[in-house]
């Protein structure tokens, strides 16, 4: 894959992180990205993410079918748009306090990122420091550079 590329495909699954989980269109102040074990995986992350946004009393949502219909519909008239063989568009949000949007959109399909945001600086801080510690449990964690957004990692370990 050609670095520019690689930068258009960050910047859509940027977008999209953005769109379903930041709070006010604000970029995510932390990202993390990971790789699952393939695509068999997505419906036990799904289920991870859940039992946490319930833990912390959120508002879960799940787009991920309704994404892969749209993507698969711009397809059919802009052949450049990127596709995976299952989409992960997950999200939810604690009103403004804080929020989560996890995606693979622009990522190999065992890749994920998740971006964390929120109005409330130390409540937002401290529900993505759970959240990744947790998640680390399961899946080796990368922290995306501020203000770069998640390249696809080169090895899933």
């Amino acid at each position: 894959m050609k670095r520019s590329d690689a930068l258009g495909l960050s910047a859509l699954a940027g977008a999209y992180l953005c769109l379903a989980g930041c709070s006010g269109g604000k970029a995510p102040f932390r990202q993390v990205q990971f790789c699952l074990a393939g695509p068999q995986e997505i419906p036990s992350f799904t289920n991870f993410m859940n039992e946490i946004a319930q833990e912390y009393r959120m508002e879960f949502t799940d787009r991920s079918g309704q994404t892969q219909e749209e993507l698969r519909a711009l397809k059919a008239s802009e052949k450049y748009t990127p596709i995976n063989d299952r989409a992960v568009n997950i999200s939810a949000v604690r009103g403004s306090e804080f929020s989560f949007g996890a995606s693979n959109l622009g990522l190999p399909t065992q890749q994920v990122v998740i971006g964390f945001n929120g109005d409330s600086h130390e409540k937002a801080t401290a529900f993505a420091n759970a959240t990744v510690e947790r998640l680390s449990t399961r899946w080796h964690i990368h922290e995306v550079h501020q203000g770069q957004g998640a390249f696809p990692l080169a090895t899933c370990n």
